[in-house]
């Protein structure tokens, strides 16, 4: 079995694997599920859904189909359906549109390198926005990474693995990058705030 996790909002959908087990272990790399990581939008189909990549191509059609087989290596609780909980709606609820006054950053605007725009420590605390829809970053100790995606009217989605807890000078940018659901750039500063609107940090291009 692989284990991951996804994120989505109107039109944005992301997800990345992060763990796996049995026979799709193969020494120490982690298995890649290349057609999956490649998504970063949906649109429904029908009665499914199609998963789309950043040029717009469809990927992969979704449909539902019934409860998946039990496989010897997986619990059985993976058959079966997930209870959608109050808790669970509030985890996927969208965020609040962007403030009038901040200008949405677009995909060209985070490819890049960016550090606080407050941080006065000398442990390099950043994040490193690559063109191919990943991520990776530091607070100045623990790293972080996972993938990202923007609409260009202000939302923003980033999945996030496992990371180190060591205690750190520095500023958690990557907990920014991986909490935040909205992102604008006005003179050189980019904000990245929570689903309510809150602002997380502000980074600058280094």
């Amino acid at each position: 079995m692989i284990d991951g996790s996804w994120r989505a909002s109107e039109t944005l959908f992301l997800a990345s694997t992060y763990a796996a087990s049995g026979e799709c272990v193969t020494g120490a790399t982690l298995p890649r599920v290349a057609w999956l990581e490649s998504v970063t939008g949906y649109r429904a189909a029908g009665a499914g859904w199609e998963l789309t990549d950043a040029n717009g191509a469809v990927v992969a059609t979704l449909t539902i189909d019934g409860n998946p087989e039990a496989i010897p290596t997986a619990a059985e609780l993976y058959t079966q359906p997930p209870v959608i909980t109050a808790a669970m709606r509030e985890t996927l609820r969208q965020p609040v549109s962007l403030a009038p006054e901040l200008t949405p950053a677009t995909s060209d605007d985070l490819v890049g390198r960016w550090v606080p725009v407050s941080a006065s420590s000398t442990t390099d605390p950043h994040v490193l926005f690559a063109a191919d829809g990943t991520w990776a970053g530091s607070d100045g100790c623990n790293g972080g990474q996972g993938r990202w995606a923007v609409d260009g009217q202000g939302a923003l989605l980033a999945t996030a693995g496992a990371s180190t807890l060591m205690a750190c000078e520095g500023a958690p940018v990557p907990s920014w990058v991986a909490q935040a659901r909205l992102a604008s750039l006005d003179d050189g500063v980019l904000r990245l705030l929570d689903a309510g609107g809150a602002e997380l940090g502000q980074l600058k291009r280094d």
